[in-house]
């Protein structure tokens, strides 16, 4: 419903407001910590202008930590070898804008290239996340079913525990848009649409190589549904059923475009670590010159610079260098992070870690019938109903349409409590996956409430009334989300974990501190 629609942009684009001034005032406030970590690196012979110095005053605390090698890569390019580790849209993107803004007033001289960079990466994060809010809320429609459950997960996803690094230099708003839009679109149809979104997604961020998975499992789904159904046919009017039928609908709904799609996931990945190989391994006689200062700074923190003599991972068979640089650079690899100083980073990374790993036993428990068959084929066609959503809101699980996406979210948790940095296990699943704020809506709502089933029309003031009430309607700030009693235990601990998050997480990213 477009009204229920353009409410949660709205909401969305205030929490980004209040993000922009909450880490301004931090970060004149607070004294920045001294993190030690990779720095952008800005020429000493660099002048700023006046705009200049008002732009990194109100912008600097949202280009932290990782931010910096994204800015790094859009504005000196792959310098470093550690570099590699981001992935290369994010940073060609603000590139490509930030040569835009800057042409626009190079005349005038009244900013740098540096601060085109910034104010490039701090408005496409913006951007992105409407659009991912939006594609959010048209995802949470088609899944969930109901109008009211859609609505209250969009608003929470607006406020949702990683919200920083949506609106930091980050690739997240940029992924998360890029994986809900692919989403949406593969619950229609494998097409063209969808190639092009699964390999822009998987040029933005390396996990969302497993969007492979979501197409697979649509394939398997279309393959099961098809054979069902003929044999079906075939059972009760022999005389209709063809076979030739058949495999026409499985090879050009299924096996066809899934194969297009699952390669388009894939070949990003192969593309970039062809470029390390090519760049850092002295494949090619053309070397870049890189400027003094870089050359200066990665001698100074032992970097490997492009055109130094390669590292051994040139020498592996096949040569990737993504898994080297993880293990050697941010020390990922098989429970390498799983020492007793970094009990405070699993502490950080347990509410969300807690939340998709009970919900996808909870999950299992409630669907089983539908769980051991994969979900592959409708229980309708096999004469099972689907559980009432009343059903599902009561034992405080997500219907079972969720299943491949409990799926994804487990596994991108335990990947991450096992082979990663734990504490960026909030963002990763967050800006990859849309089951933590539906969870969130579950956990949030009346038992007793009943579905609001779905509606276009925005004249049926019924349902929209059972969703938001009438004076949040007319208002630009008021929503249903901070007026509502939460009536459980665990509906007041998710308040909580994503408005605590929320708040704390801006706190100390803004100034440098230890976040997720």
């Amino acid at each position: 419903m477009q009204k229920l629609r353009k409410k949660i942009r709205v909401f969305a684009l205030y929490t980004r407001l209040f993000i922009f001034i909450l880490q301004f005032v931090c970060n004149l406030l607070i004294p920045d910590h001294e993190s030690g970590t990779f720095t952008w690196i800005q020429d000493p012979d660099h002048k700023p202008t006046v705009l200049d110095k008002i732009l990194s005053f109100l912008l600097d605390g949202l280009i932290r930590w990782d931010g910096q090698h994204f800015l790094h890569v859009a504005n000196h390019g792959y310098t470093f070898e550690t570099n590699t580790a981001f992935f290369p849209l994010y940073p060609l993107i603000v590139r490509i804008f930030a040569n835009l803004i800057y042409w626009m007033q190079e005349e005038y001289a009244i900013i740098t290239f540096y601060s085109a960079i910034k104010v490039s990466a701090i408005f496409i994060n913006l951007g992105c996340f409407l659009l991912a809010t939006d594609a959010f809320y048209d995802l949470s429609r088609r899944v969930l079913k109901d109008e009211y459950l859609a609505y209250k997960a969009g608003l929470l996803f607006a406020i949702n525990p990683a919200s920083v690094f949506f609106s930091a230099a980050y690739s997240e708003s940029l992924n998360a848009y890029l994986t809900f839009a692919l989403l949406n679109r593969i619950t229609k149809s494998l097409s063209a649409k969808t190639c092009i979104l699964t390999c822009l997604a998987s040029a933005t961020r390396s996990n969302s190589i497993l969007n492979a998975g979501f197409i697979l499992y649509s394939s398997l789904k279309t393959v099961a549904t098809e054979t069902i159904l003929y044999i079906r046919l075939k059972k009760n009017c022999k005389e209709k059923a063809e076979l030739s039928t058949t495999i026409a609908n499985i090879l050009g709904d299924a096996i066809i475009p899934g194969l297009f799609n699952i390669i388009s996931s894939i070949v990003p990945f192969f593309l970039f670590q062809w470029f390390c190989f090519t760049n850092f391994c002295r494949i090619t006689k053309y070397t870049p010159v890189v400027p003094d200062f870089l050359v200066n700074y990665g001698r100074s923190n032992l970097l490997k610079i492009l055109g130094d003599d390669p590292s051994e991972w040139c020498s592996h068979d096949p040569p990737i260098a993504y898994f080297y640089i993880q293990k050697n650079y941010w020390n990922n690899g098989f429970l390498s992070y799983w020492e007793v100083k970094q009990l405070p980073n699993f502490g950080l990374a347990m509410p969300v870690l807690a939340t998709v790993l009970i919900s996808t036993y909870n999950f299992i428990g409630f669907h089983w019938d539908y769980v051991k068959r994969l979900g592959l084929v409708d229980n309708n066609l096999l004469g099972m109903p689907r559980r009432p959503i009343l059903a599902v809101r009561q034992y405080r699980t997500l219907p079972r349409e969720c299943f491949v996406y409990m799926v994804h979210a487990a596994a991108l948790a335990i990947f991450a409590t096992l082979f990663m940095n734990v504490q960026v296990a909030t963002r990763l699943i967050l800006s990859a996956s849309p089951v933590v704020p539906w969870l969130a809506a579950i956990l949030t709502t009346h038992a007793d409430k009943p579905p609001v089933p779905l509606s276009d029309d925005d004249n049926n003031k019924e349902v929209l009334h059972k969703v938001e009430c009438k004076s949040n309607l007319e208002s630009s700030t008021d929503t249903i989300l901070f007026q509502e009693k939460l009536d459980t235990e665990a509906g007041r601990w998710i308040m909580m974990y994503f408005l605590g998050y929320f708040l704390i997480g801006t706190i100390l990213f803004s100034n440098n501190l230890p976040w997720t």
